[in-house]
């Protein structure tokens, strides 16, 4: 932890800072907490202080020195006054951003002050280094907002703002209605081939989500100091200062201008989801889906996310009261690291009660959220742009983490040279600590249950599959219909097989009656001729029949049909083997589970035992598993357990020789093992074919060090098998 270099007093006597004359000064209250919004009026720049930093920069007019300024704070504020190393950094702040400049001559202190300084502007240059986070600025939209608010500026009325929440209601509802079929076409959008497409969504929606929240802060009186563009991750997202927002007195105007460019984001993707549901252009609706998609993901993931410093942390700020609440949460946690490593007893909290543990909490989460985040960009780059992408992660894993891990090892070597002790106890609390947590780890069990998913199916079942290839001319069954053996179920045609089956017995008519004429006429050599040709087409007329009696297909049992979408099939083309439906027993069915490679140990040590599974939304069955097939495939074992399909098994596009292998065009991500889990009779009678499941497999063998480790590693594979398709 970088901590503020040790000026004495004395050296600080003699420094005296002049706050520029532009400044302004705004009282603000935060749950009873007092802060001030300051404005630099010529440069339309803001930023938002606390009480006890007013007070000392209050007395920062050019004649007061920095020791009288402290020392008349502290008589002022007693106990919530700043300390030294407070003052010194407020000093520093000041300095760094030209809101105050030395009157002095002798400004020797300034070098003492260098350091602090520099720290902060080599941090600001590491930023802009960061290949995956660079800023561009573009300037002042005073004339576009100006231009734009007759146009949109009514969308943000009360009026509108009701109208536009009842849209969003019903754009619910429809594409509800439409849910399967708009989740089933979702697929293409996340496709590798449509991300240019994405990307014009995404550049669109930013565009009027920043145009959003420029003209809600003109119309409360606010000003957009400059716009520009953020590539992120080389994704370019737009950005608007609207920090002029800050100095509305009302907090409910706050939140109103971060919210503009959700609103109209959410606004935009009802339009697109109510639009989708009437258009019937495939084309159209496609480009509808890219802009809902687009929008309720950065929506969600971005925008809404309070943990990162968008849209959601000002809401959640100023819904909580809790001003500067990133780096509040930063400085407490700071200030615990000091205090329990170091022994730093200046380092004591002075907020208590419900805002510390709020504070602590969020902290907590934003370090923790930020660091899989960076993570995550990282291991992306590393894949998406292969070469050239290690370089950029290597690059930007120095810029993320090399400034922290510099200013660790300076904080440490200061210690070592002014303070061993607390360097010492720093060593030994950080090693017990990491060796509890390692026995925590690696000691105690994994409390996370393992699971496998599975699909309902008919216990010896019978699929009825085409034996003779045809158009599906009618389909006399319906789901879940109750059959007889040899009840009809579907009616092919071929017209080519008709057709030949009636050549056929037309040759058979002709031989049989020259080997009668040959006979009659004691021909041996005809009627040997005749026979040998009569026996070939009698060979070929049964084949023939045999593929016309195939073209139509009976039941071979009494059960129930089961068949995704039966009657879609008349009129489309079966195959030779093609399966259309399955006939079972109601008392007789099972769940067939797909199992994970580390979790085949545990699976095989279960068979014959019972296990619990809970099939959709009812109560947990216990069943028994009868078998483990040891055998490993990529195949997907039912279509419903893809995540395309919105099942939990994660997928990735065949290749083309796996194609031709299968009718399925998809793959999973790991090779995976089938087990079947038989069900007792009254509960198979309740459930029907085709439902998810999961059947719970007990704890994972290892510790919980162990099972995180192989999560972990597991995902990554997985994203990584994606992201190379």
């Amino acid at each position: 932890m970088a901590g503020v270099p040790d000026i004495s007093t004395v050296e600080l006597s003699r420094t005296r800072l002049k706050l520029r004359d532009d400044l302004i000064f705004v009282p603000q209250n935060y749950d009873g907490t007092q802060y001030y919004h300051i404005e630099v009026k010529t440069a339309a720049e803001y930023y938002r202080i606390g009480y006890p930093e007013y007070v000392f920069v209050s007395l920062l007019d050019g004649q007061t020195t920095f020791s009288e300024a402290l020392a008349v704070a502290s008589q002022r504020l007693k106990t919530d006054a700043l300390n030294q190393a407070q003052a010194l950094a407020i000093y520093s702040w000041l300095l760094d951003n030209s809101l105050a400049a030395f009157v002095d001559a002798d400004t020797s202190a300034s070098g003492a002050l260098s350091s602090v300084r520099a720290t902060t502007s080599s941090e600001g240059l590491w930023k802009k280094l960061n290949p995956l986070w660079m800023k561009v600025p573009l300037g002042r939209p005073d004339t576009l907002l100006r231009a734009a608010d007759p146009i949109i500026g009514w969308m943000f009325s009360g009026p509108a703002t009701i109208a536009a929440i009842l849209m969003m209601a019903v754009s619910s509802l429809v594409l509800g209605a439409h849910w399967e079929q708009f989740r089933a076409s979702s697929a293409a959008v996340i496709a590798t081939d449509n991300w240019f497409w994405l990307l014009m969504a995404w550049i669109g929606l930013k565009f009027f989500h920043e145009l959003g929240h420029g003209i809600v802060c003109q119309r409360y009186g606010g000003s957009i100091r400059e716009t520009g563009i953020i590539f992120a991750f080389f994704a370019p997202l737009a950005y608007v200062d609207a920090s002029s927002s800050w100095s509305f007195r009302s907090r409910w105007q706050r939140i109103h201008t971060a919210m503009a460019g959700i609103y109209v984001e959410l606004v935009i993707a009802s339009v697109a989801g109510i639009a989708w549901t009437q258009i019937e252009s495939p084309l159209v609706r496609h480009l509808l889906q890219n802009v809902i998609v687009m929008a309720s993901l950065s929506t969600l993931l971005f925008n809404l996310n309070p943990l990162m410093k968008f849209d959601g942390y000002y809401v959640f700020s100023d819904l909580l009261q809790l001003p500067n609440l990133s780096s509040q949460a930063s400085a407490l946690l700071q200030s615990l690291g000091r205090r329990i490593f170091f022994g730093d007893s200046g380092s004591a909290p002075t907020i208590i009660g419900r805002r510390w543990w709020i504070l602590l909490l969020y902290g907590v989460a934003s370090h923790v959220w930020r660091l899989l985040v960076s993570v995550t960009l990282l291991i992306t780059a590393s894949v998406l742009f292969h070469g050239a992408g290690i370089s950029l992660a290597a690059l930007g894993t120095v810029v993320w983490f090399g400034g922290p891990l510099w200013n660790s090892f300076t904080t440490a070597w200061r210690l070592w040279h002014q303070h061993p002790e607390r360097l010492l106890r720093a060593s030994l609390v950080g090693s017990v600590s990491l060796t509890i947590l390692l026995a925590m780890l690696f000691g105690l069990p994994a409390p996370i249950m393992t699971t496998a998913p599975g699909i309902v199916d008919f216990t010896d079942g019978e699929v009825i599959r085409s034996t003779s290839p045809g158009f599906v001319e009618a389909v006399h069954v319906q789901n879940g219909q109750d059959v007889i053996e040899g009840d009809l179920l579907i009616s092919l045609r071929n017209d080519e097989v008709t057709a030949r089956l009636d050549d056929l017995r037309k040759q058979v008519e002709q031989e049989e009656l020259r080997l009668k004429t040959a006979s009659h006429d004691h021909d041996p050599g005809a009627m040997s001729v005749a026979q040998a040709n009569l026996k070939s087409l009698s060979t070929q007329l049964a084949e023939c029949v045999k593929q016309a009696d195939g073209l139509e297909l009976r039941a071979g049992r009494a059960g129930r049909v089961v068949g995704r979408s039966l009657q879609s099939l008349q009129g489309t083309f079966a195959k030779a083997g093609m399966e259309l439906l399955t006939i079972g027993l109601d008392d007789a069915k099972e769940v067939h589970l797909s199992v994970g490679q580390r979790e085949l140990g545990i699976s095989t040590s279960l068979i014959g035992q019972p296990l619990k599974v809970r099939i959709g939304t009812h109560p947990a069955i216990t069943g028994t598993l009868v078998r483990v097939n040891p055998r490993a495939s990529r195949d997907i074992p039912d279509a419903a357990l893809a995540a395309t399909n919105g099942g939990p098994l994660s997928v990735v596009e065949a290749e083309q020789s796996e194609k031709t292998k299968s009718e399925h065009r998809l793959r999973l991500t790991e090779h995976r093992f089938t087990a079947v889990l038989q069900l007792p009779s009254d509960a198979a009678r309740r459930l029907h074919c085709g439902e998810r499941g999961i059947a719970t497999l007990g704890l994972p063998r290892g510790s919980l060090g162990t099972h995180l480790w192989r999560s972990a590693h597991d995902w990554l594979d997985m994203r990584l098998a994606q992201l190379s398709h």
